[in-house]
């Protein structure tokens, strides 16, 4: 049962005398008018009830546990205010009462909207839609609708729908939404609740920003081998270590004198030392570039410092300093190994 169920009813029977085979059971209806046209200073909100047989109907509408309004008469009643959310329209005709509790809907999405042929929104679950926009059109005595165009409504899901007109709307016309259901009573009757939702033609929104980028993914890597190397091989052709990294970036070595102050990061280029302090010597340095993540092969080589002092050495203290660098700048140093290599 929806949101709009009917809160009570009484069923009522002629046991006086047979009903005529010629007259047909009444149809009781209930309607709402909610929301604005394009001429704001002339509202159209409007609650309304009738009974297709010349009988006495009446509506009420409660608010806060209070009647605010109701009206009485033959086959029609109404008045010109809508309900808000949460309020009750209680309707009443030939022993008939039932009562709606308001719920605001059916609504439209705000990209309902000028230059776009979207029909979109909320309704009340289980309740047939049908939807539209018109022009009004002023007149000395009266507002009339003209020029206007239906919806196609395509999808009902639940509690939204969806569909779209045949062409795109503009501003200076007024879209409405109207969510309705019928409900059998006894002897054949029928009541029918319909609620009706109008707004003016607006701009369409701002398209929303993307989404942040991710945060950039923690540089990590280690060595996958690691094995020592001798002087001669040093001087011959280099010494090359297998080191793995999780992302695109370089990576950087560079094999120091054991004596001095060590860098945090290898070394990129020769650097100046300062007088002041001295700096362990850089006696061999290589680079390589890993274009994804994975392992890559870095070979280092003597610089002409290096190359002078382990030229004629039979064996040298020396400690390898490993430097991983993302594409993103970030900068992780690796372990550093501290080994003695022997001619």
């Amino acid at each position: 049962m929806s949101a709009f169920a009917l809160a009570a009813f009484a069923v009522w029977a002629l046991l006086d005398a047979p009903a005529s085979a010629n007259k047909s059971a009444p149809e009781y209806s209930l309607s709402v008018l909610e929301g604005a046209d394009t001429q704001p200073e002339d509202s159209i909100e409007h609650v309304s009830a009738s009974v297709s047989e010349n009988a006495e109907v009446s509506v009420s509408l409660t608010h806060n546990g209070l009647v605010v309004a109701q009206d009485t008469g033959k086959g029609y009643a109404g008045f010109s205010q809508a309900p808000q959310v949460g309020d009750v329209l209680t309707f009443a005709s030939q022993g008939f009462t039932t009562a709606v509790t308001y719920d605001g809907l059916p609504s439209l999405e705000p990209t309902v909207c000028a230059g776009s042929a979207n029909f979109s929104g909320q309704r009340t679950n289980g309740y047939t839609i049908e939807g539209g926009y018109y022009t009004v059109v002023p007149h000395p005595k009266y507002f009339a609708r003209r020029n206007g165009g239906l919806a196609q409504v395509q999808v009902l899901t639940g509690s939204s729908f969806g569909g779209a007109f045949l062409t795109p709307l503009v501003s200076g016309d007024t879209v409405y939404a109207v969510e309705s259901l019928t409900s059998p009573l006894a002897g054949g009757a029928t009541f029918t609740y319909s609620s009706e939702n109008d707004r003016p033609v607006g701009g369409c929104p701002p398209p929303p920003p993307p989404p942040p980028p991710p945060p950039p993914l923690a540089l990590a890597g280690a060595f996958a081998k690691f094995t020592r190397t001798s002087i001669a091989k040093l001087l011959h052709s280099g010494w090359s270590t297998h080191v793995t990294i999780n992302q695109p970036g370089k990576i950087v070595e560079g094999l120091y004198q054991h004596s001095g102050v060590l860098p945090a990061f290898a070394a990129t280029s020769k650097q100046k030392r300062p007088r002041k302090e001295p700096k362990a010597l850089l006696l061999a340095r290589g680079t390589a570039t890993a274009k994804a993540a994975g392992t890559v092969t870095v070979t280092i080589h003597l610089t002409s410092a290096g190359r002078r002092l382990l030229k004629h050495a039979h064996s040298a203290k020396v400690v390898l300093v490993t430097t991983l660098t993302a594409s993103s700048g970030a900068k992780l140093a690796l372990g550093r190994h501290v080994l003695t290599l022997h001619r």
